[in-house]
């Protein structure tokens, strides 16, 4: 039985289902905790539950859902949905909920999500819906449109997809094409017959480049006969970019993925993240190695030790914008990788341009000029030195094949704080003694 306060919940969203309200209703749905949402779901006609998926912005969530479900009736939400997005959920929940849930499942479409649980995670295959309309390269202009009128359930006709006899992917034409075309016209005189397509074995990121490329709403999979396996709409791509934007933020700090499941144990969140914390610490112990080596020799310029947090801070700053500016233009293809030495220039003149702002306002609250200049000077050259680490790492890294979302926040602030110091001391004593 539903109390008053998730029955007027219950209310609410058929009242935005009804009125197509769609910005509202997302809003609510992305505000509700997983288990109101499980109970607001079964209590929805069956209708109401196929238009509800689109509006849930997080797909993670609907494994949540799921998971606060009894398995006869998740089985039933998992039937009504798309079969790239039930492998999705299957994905992610685990094994004996996995197999618990598969047992209630009719066979066809059994059949659809075990091919789609076949490929891996990260493939165009694993992504794909299977229901993808396509019509024989014989059929007629007539023929094709009324085939068309009876597509129902299937995923948005973007495109038509021409294949043979053998279900190979001959060829494609858009709506427009059929609409201004004879009705007598066969598909195969009118079609497109290169065919931009993706493997079912392609990686999820090249997926997402050539949609970025050319612009589609839709790509359709082959397999290795090129047979049409099925389709990969734009809302499955934006998914994709969403997913790499997530992994590339958490890179950057560190962190995987995993170390924002709250379902996992503290010792498998922490064994995740000290290996990260390890390279700090280890950094930070030779910057105070560093700062031991010249504490005798700076003794009479104990003004020197004022500036060492604004090294620190500068150096790592710039280290760490510099590193995600190269990553980021990289991984949208805004950087031409076979011209680095460009990159890196550039690199240099933006950390010398902030280094001399920064090393001429630091010292102003001193008064004394002389001091102003050596540790302006000083400052300066330690973030030049940061702008060329900060660059340097992640090329390096991409040189040697590595994932350059390893030049994280923590391993370049430890690298320029080691080398920050260096220089500051170092420029700081010479031009002092002078």
């Amino acid at each position: 039985m539903l109390d008053s306060k998730e029955r007027i919940k219950l209310e609410n969203v058929k009242k935005l289902i009804r009125r197509n309200a769609k910005v509202p209703l997302e809003k609510l749905l992305n505000k509700l905790h997983p288990a109101d949402l499980a109970l607001i779901i079964t209590n929805l006609s069956d209708l109401d539950r196929k238009k509800i998926w689109s509006f849930i912005e997080d797909r993670s969530k609907i494994a949540k859902i799921i998971l606060e479900m009894q398995d006869v009736e998740a089985a039933a939400l998992l039937s009504e949905m798309d079969s790239d997005d039930a492998s999705y959920v299957l994905r992610i929940i685990s094994k004996e909920k996995q197999h618990s849930l598969l047992q209630y499942i009719s066979k066809d479409e059994l059949i659809d999500v075990e091919e789609l649980l076949h490929y891996p995670e990260d493939s165009a295959g694993s992504m794909m819906n299977t229901s993808a309309f396509a019509l024989h390269m014989d059929t007629s202009v007539k023929d094709a449109t009324k085939l068309l009128h009876k597509a129902e359930d299937l995923e948005m006709v973007f495109y038509l997809y021409v294949v043979d006899g053998e279900n190979r992917l001959t060829g494609v034409l858009s709506l427009r094409q059929l609409i201004l075309n004879p009705p007598e016209k066969k598909l195969s005189d009118i079609m497109i017959r290169e065919v931009i397509s993706v493997s079912v074995t392609d990686n999820q990121e090249y997926v997402a480049d050539l949609v970025e490329k050319y612009d589609f709403l839709a790509l359709p999979v082959v397999d290795e006969q090129h047979k049409l396996c099925g389709i990969i709409t734009i809302d499955d791509v934006i998914d994709i970019i969403k997913d790499q934007a997530s992994e590339d933020i958490y890179a950057m700090a560190g962190l995987t993925q995993n170390d924002m499941m709250f379902d996992k144990s503290p010792y498998k969140v922490a064994s995740t993240r000290l290996p990260w914390l390890l390279i700090t610490f280890i950094g930070e112990i030779i910057a105070g190695l560093v700062v031991t080596f010249f504490q005798g020799r700076i003794t009479d310029f104990a003004i020197l030790v004022t500036f060492m947090p604004i090294v620190m801070a500068m150096g790592g700053n710039v280290g760490s914008q510099s590193a995600t500016v190269i990553i980021q233009g990289v991984a949208l293809g805004k950087i031409d990788t076979s011209k680095w030495s460009r990159v890196i220039f550039k690199e240099l003149i933006v950390g010398a341009l902030m280094g001399i702002v920064i090393g001429i306002v630091a010292p102003l609250w001193e008064g004394d000029a002389q001091l102003g200049i050596i540790v302006g000077i000083a400052i300066f050259s330690a973030m030049l030195f940061a702008s060329l680490t900060g660059s340097m790492v992640p090329i390096t890294l991409m040189k040697l094949k590595f994932d350059p979302a390893i030049a994280s926040a923590p391993f370049i602030t430890a690298l320029n704080d080691i080398t920050g110091l260096t220089i500051y001391f170092l420029i700081s004593m010479i031009l002092l003694m002078i």
